[in-house]
């Protein structure tokens, strides 16, 4: 009997659904029910059941938490929620969890539940079953790890090291047939907003993958999404690859377009067996790679590496033009350079040579902003914002126009930081000149306030951020230095000398010499004699 957990708060619910469905009659029997998703996760915990039914509002735990919690349990686990009229927006956040399916619980059929049930072909997985999705769900997550950073076959491993490694994903590949390609799926979008998450769409990825028989979902990488697609007994030549996977590969896209609004582009390897899997992943980059100066669509891996046009020589003439225009800030003039054709008779330059450039742009930006303008990183970081680091925003780009798109916001971001400063420096060296052609004269803090045409406690904040000192610690400290040069040059009364520096009182003017320079006028004059 494959066991079924029923969570809703609504006591008619639970009861209805006991009742009105001959469970065993379907191979079916209720394992639990639970008014909240707290009592229900519990009840995971001790014995996960084989599906689960659950409603989404809920008092103590919702429905969305118990998903959340479970599928950190089990991803396995076929879950289907119970919706209300009013629950849409709700719905739609928990299919992106993982849940299958959904169905209206207030217009509930005996005969549509058990359909939907049918059509999950539940499995009987128990402890056992949930160990071996556990193993296998840490064979992916090595899998992805350990060809991460491999870009061609031959990576050290010898075949029998490399079978030994995933058992799991082995019994796949014996179930589906040997053969198999790497399968690589990434949004063709110009940059990522806060309204478009690269997880967002790998949950929507993941589960359009899943409806596939002949497809294993491995996991994500950023916005790039992996799985495997098993080809069978025999291995398929080019065309009869195509032919095999062109199908599967345009339901996919047109059903993702469909939800997503926007484009995305699949890398293909060449057909290989399952264990040669760090190369079907470096063929299936090769492949993704091709859509940097396409468009969205199907790329499969013709098994020839792309051209670099950057000999040493030449990248070496690259850096240095890349290091002048930044630390000359001609920023349109190297966007302009940057989105010219590659030279004549060279080809299209390796979409990875874009990603060196644009390495070489981040670094050189972000020193060039800390050696000429004295910025801290944490002040660049902040000003940069959802762009920080700028290497990695910029690799985030999937094609040419993306990247161009980056690269010229990076720049844009600079450019308004460095008239920031360049504005703070203007009216800072304006304030530094009137108090020191009138520090003589009384001076107040809504006079100088006045002078840049900003509130008395906006200036305030803005003269202690630029310069670590309050406006009156400021002019404080010109006149006691001013004080200082009278007091080595010529023998004035302390009366003369407070006159002269602003003060009208002698008496504060003698407390406050004593406070900043820790000497008395005679102490001072004593040790500057002569």
């Amino acid at each position: 009997m494959k066991k079924i957990m029923i969570v809703d708060d609504e006591s008619l619910v639970r009861v209805g659904l006991q009742s009105i469905i001959p469970w065993e009659e379907y191979g079916y029997c209720v394992s639990g029910v639970y008014h909240n998703g707290r009592e229900a996760l519990e009840a995971c915990r001790a014995s996960m059941p084989d599906a689960i039914l659950t409603d989404i509002r809920m008092p103590v735990m919702d429905g969305l938490e118990l998903i959340k919690n479970v599928r950190q349990l089990s991803e396995r686990v076929p879950i289907v929620i119970l919706s209300s009229y009013d629950d849409f927006e709700y719905t739609r956040t928990a299919i992106r969890l993982g849940v299958q399916d959904y169905i209206q619980k207030h217009q509930l059929e005996p005969e549509e539940l058990i359909r939907v049930l049918n059509a999950l072909k539940i499995e009987e997985t128990g402890y056992a079953g949930e160990a071996v999705q556990h193993d296998l769900k840490k064979e992916k997550e090595d899998l992805l790890d350990r060809t991460s950073w491999v870009d061609t076959a031959g990576s050290g491993r010898e075949e029998g090291e490399r079978r030994r490694a995933y058992p799991e994903l082995e019994k796949l590949a014996e179930e589906r047939g040997p053969y198999a390609c790497w399968v690589m799926i990434q949004p063709f979008v110009a940059a990522w907003g806060e309204e478009r998450s690269p997880l967002s769409y790998a949950l929507i990825v993941r589960e359009e993958l899943e409806r596939y028989r002949y497809t294993e979902y491995l996991g994500a990488r950023g916005s790039v999404v992996h799985a495997l697609f098993y080809l069978g007994e025999e291995m398929p030549g080019a065309e009869s690859l195509r032919r095999q996977v062109s199908p599967f590969c345009g339901k996919l896209l047109e059903s993702l377009r469909g939800k997503c609004n926007m484009d995305f582009a699949i890398g293909i390897s060449r057909p290989m067996p399952f264990h040669e899997y760090d190369a079907m992943h470096a063929g299936a980059g090769s492949a993704l790679l091709s859509m940097f100066y396409g468009t969205g669509g199907i790329y499969y891996d013709n098994g020839s590496a792309a051209r670099s046009v950057y000999a040493d020589d030449e990248w070496i003439e690259l850096y240095k033009t890349l290091k002048r225009d930044v630390r000359q800030e001609r920023f349109d003039e190297l966007l302009r350079q940057l989105d010219e054709p590659s030279p004549a008779g060279a080809g299209e330059i390796d979409p990875r040579e874009w990603k060196r450039i644009g390495a070489t742009v981040a670094t050189q930006l972000t020193d060039y902003l800390i050696e000429q303008y004295e910025l801290d990183v944490e002040k660049i970081k902040q000003h940069f914002g959802d762009l920080w680091p700028l290497e990695r925003y910029i690799d985030k780009a999937s094609h040419k126009a993306a990247w161009l798109s980056s690269v010229r916001l990076v720049f844009e971001r600079a450019g308004a930081l460095i008239a920031s400063v360049r504005a703070n420096k203007t009216w800072l060296t304006k304030i530094k000149q009137y108090v020191n052609e009138n520090y003589a004269e009384p001076i107040r803090l809504e006079d100088a306030a006045a002078l840049v045409y900003w509130s008395e406690n906006y200036f305030s904040q803005r003269f202690s951020q630029e310069t670590g000192m309050t406006f009156l610690e400021y002019l404080t400290s010109v006149r006691i230095e001013r004080a200082k040069e009278l007091l080595r040059s010529a023998d004035r009364s302390t009366e003369e000398i407070a006159g002269l520096v602003g003060y009208v009182n002698a008496n504060y003017f003698v407390k406050v010499f004593k406070k900043t320079t820790g000497l008395t006028l005679s102490e001072f004059k004593a040790r500057h004699k002569g």
